[in-house]
């Protein structure tokens, strides 16, 4: 396809419009616009869910750095805390999509919250991945504090960037 000399394309002014596109207009359009406590409530079950899934996380994380529940090996740990986390994510993820809902483009539009879900997507992979793994099998304790640091690491990331895009 040739360029043309004499179209002039503004990038960013085409983005702007492809973003506004999402918006939703009319408050009756979502549910969490229409009614007064549906947000408050919604934002609720979303840190709530959020503390759970990542609190039984740290649990694991704390084990594996040698803290915490010491007692109990950290294949068992990371088994019976399995379904509380999933829930928890399902539950933070479904409540996130219902409030993002509320104003795509300027949550799309805002670097926080973009940085938040590259954190989070990252973060989820690590765990259902590496982190499983450790925590599952026989490795040294160099590689499971390493692990454990990392895991704390980006779901504090995750937390952060949220409660930067709140207040910026």
């Amino acid at each position: 396809m040739a360029a043309c000399p004499g179209l002039r394309v503004d990038l960013r002014r085409e983005r702007r419009f492809q973003l506004e596109g999402l918006r939703v207009s009319e408050p009756a359009a979502n549910f969490l616009n229409a009614h007064e406590w549906a947000y408050g409530v919604t934002e609720v079950a979303h840190i709530v869910s959020l503390g759970i899934a990542i609190g039984l996380i740290a649990v694991v994380d704390l084990r594996l750095l040698s803290q915490g529940i010491v007692q109990v090996a950290p294949r068992r740990l990371i088994r019976a805390t399995a379904i509380g986390t999933l829930i928890g994510f399902i539950t933070a993820i479904t409540t996130g999509f219902m409030i993002f809902s509320t104003d795509p483009a300027r949550y799309l539009a805002h670097p926080a919250m973009r940085l938040k879900l590259i954190l989070l997507l990252v973060a989820l992979g690590f765990n259902y991945t590496i982190h499983s793994q450790v925590a599952r099998g026989g490795r040294s304790p160099f590689v499971c504090r390493g692990v454990a640091v990392m895991s704390l690491a980006l779901w504090i990331s995750v937390v952060f960037s949220g409660i930067f895009y709140a207040f910026t």
